[in-house]
């Protein structure tokens, strides 16, 4: 049976590469020998779970994504701290940072991305991190109690990273070039009510405000400041969450054709023949991926092709549930897009918050604070581009309201 089995090397560990190789590898009679290969020495984690662990909310065993162990049990090779340096596609294999050769008969990237640093942020410090990974959470970890902490960027990340830290006892300061916090998520209103939530925890917040650079303790190799066009905050560590940028070194320099990541098609394949991506090192017509539910639509795709079955990976509208600090946010569409009208439901006291982007019959946009409860049901509506005009007087109450 081994010997008839399609070698897949999987590059890449974190949560896209690690379900693959576990959805292969427990196959019933899989026709697979799976070999997945890692950069950093923990395999299969839920890296969205970081903020937790940083946040002392749970353990490190507890935030595994599948069962490595069982993964071992079902003949699944997995190689952790020694990445893919080279891959060889004529010669079907990959070489390792070891200098080890693995052959293969499908090759998977699966490398994700990493976090961006801007130019000014580019300086050669100890006490500058994203947060991306276990070296990055372990450095926060580490910090010493009270310390002043610059969270660079606003969005998901960023505010995950700065509500670990107050919890952790350290001074936080969001620093984000625009108006309000999560701004590709929430208008306006509701950033602020989150932002004054996340405030009342120990989180700071400069909005509107541009890094120009850091300034640097040459003998100790420490960043002591961050300069802004608002002012100057003194730091003992500095928190980059500006943005990811895809992991595509070695596909681009093995000669796979790459836009701002790697370029698929449908079915999740390269311009190379037996070679596939997904997750955020993939790129699908003009689109890059960050959230999980497509990423596993693509994973989907994917089992089923090297199956030998046809499957089409296909982009649709994605809605993002997030909780942050306990608070519930929803939201999805064009809530950035200028609309015929508006729909917006507060309730003061239970400081819930919602608004609906309507245009011509149709729902197109919405974000939901609070009481997210409807935000499955609105998601719905604009996906299947329900006629809303009979409903749309009470379109804000939920589909209770609006069924009964």
């Amino acid at each position: 049976m081994a010997s008839l089995q399609k070698r897949v090397v999987i590059i890449g560990a974190g949560m896209a590469g690690s379900k693959l190789a576990y959805e292969l590898s427990t196959l019933e009679h899989t026709p697979f020998r799976v070999t997945l290969i890692g950069e950093e020495a923990q395999i299969g984690y839920n890296r969205i779970m970081l903020s937790s662990v940083l946040a002392k909310e749970v353990s490190s065993e507890e935030i595994a994504l599948v069962d490595v162990g069982a993964m071992s049990q079902y003949g699944a090779e997995i190689l952790s701290s020694d990445p893919v340096e080279e891959a060889d596609y004529e010669c079907k294999k990959v070489r390792l940072r070891s200098g080890r050769e693995i052959a293969f008969d499908y090759l998977v990237y699966a490398t994700g991305a990493r976090s961006f640093l801007p130019n000014w942020a580019q300086v050669d410090a100890k006490n500058v991190v994203g947060f991306r990974d276990w070296k990055d959470v372990n450095a926060l970890l580490s910090l010493a109690s009270g310390s002043n902490v610059a969270v660079v960027g606003g969005g998901l990340l960023g505010l995950e990273a700065a509500v670990g830290l107050a919890k952790n006892g350290h001074t936080p300061t969001v620093i984000q070039r625009s108006d309000y916090i999560l701004n590709r998520q929430l208008d306006a209103r509701s950033a602020h009510l989150l932002q004054d939530n996340l405030q009342g925890k120990g989180v700071k917040f400069l909005t509107g405000a541009n890094p120009e650079c850091l300034e640097v303790d040459h003998a100790s190799s420490l960043v002591t400041a961050i300069k802004t066009d608002k002012g100057l905050i003194n730091v003992d560590m500095v928190v980059v969450a500006t943005g990811i940028s895809p992991e595509i070194q070695v596909a681009k320099q093995s000669g796979l054709e790459v836009d701002r990541a790697i370029l698929v098609g449908a079915d999740m394949q390269t311009s190379e023949p037996g070679v596939y991506a997904l997750g955020e090192c993939c790129q699908f017509e003009t689109h890059t991926f960050g959230l999980v539910a497509p990423i596993w639509d693509q994973l989907n795709v994917l089992v089923k092709t090297l199956q030998g079955q046809s499957a089409e990976f296909s982009v649709r509208p994605i809605s993002t549930k997030l909780k942050v600090s306990g608070v519930d946010l929803f939201s999805v569409g064009e809530i950035q897009s200028v609309p015929d009208q508006e729909i917006v439901l507060f309730d003061s006291g239970l400081n819930h918050y919602r608004k609906l982007i309507v245009k011509g019959d149709c729902l197109v946009g919405a974000i939901l604070y609070g009481n997210v409860a409807d935000g499955s049901w609105y998601s719905q509506l604009i996906q299947n581009e329900t006629n809303i005009s009979e409903m749309l007087e009470f379109l804000a109450f939920g589909e209770a309201y609006c069924q009964s």
